[in-house]
């Protein structure tokens, strides 16, 4: 089976290019998600922040996850101890489910990753392509989506890694700064380089 790693710089239209492959046929693992539900199927998360943080971040016995963000992304060290504990977990567990789907005889895979190149799960996919937008687009798009200054808006995305960086790293890219239906093709484009050919869209 075929591993494609997918990602994207924030407000490149990522979420809509995978749900457009998804309709194709193509099943795909979302990391965002696995990262929310590791906290329910590891019970050793839930221990470290029970013994790092207590009655901080759960209230009556329930982890308050906006509190925990609030915490761990206003401190480097809180940040990357937390990364240090969870991302085994993530890895695993994603890991697992690209094994099932492969179990299930599907001839590839997408693995929706914002921290792809980031967190290195790269190198554990057989390709990658990145959602690019340029940077002028990205950041009108970011202001309409979140409701928020330029100022907050470039705050944002340069504290992502630069997207010239995963420019260099990214096996494929797909412009996505205009027309939806020209990013569909571009994405069918790269999909037929890979040798896949779309079924047709599932309503």
């Amino acid at each position: 089976m075929l591993r494609i790693g997918v990602t994207g710089g924030i407000a490149s239209g990522k979420t809509t290019v995978v749900r457009h492959i998804s309709g194709k046929g193509i099943p795909v693992v979302d990391a965002d998600i696995v990262s929310r539900e590791v906290l329910e199927l590891y019970p050793r998360i839930m221990e470290y922040l029970k013994a790092k943080y207590g009655d901080l971040v759960f209230k009556n016995g329930l982890l308050d996850r906006k509190e925990l963000g609030r915490i761990i992304f206003s401190s480097e060290k809180d940040r990357k101890a937390y990364t240090d504990v969870i991302m085994p977990f993530i890895r695993l567990e994603i890991e697992k489910r690209l094994d099932e789907l492969e179990s299930k005889g599907y001839e590839a895979a997408i693995l929706d990753a914002p921290l792809l190149f980031e967190e290195g799960f790269e190198k554990d996919m057989d390709c990658s392509i990145l959602i690019y937008a340029e940077p002028s687009v990205q950041l009108q798009r970011l202001m309409k989506r979140n409701e928020i200054t330029e100022d907050e808006a470039r705050r944002m995305i340069t504290s992502q890694m630069p997207v010239k960086k995963k420019l260099e790293l990214a096996d494929y890219v797909v412009d996505n700064s205009g027309d939806l239906e020209r990013t569909k093709e571009e994405i069918d484009m790269v999909f037929m380089k890979m040798g896949i050919y779309f079924e047709e869209e599932k309503s």
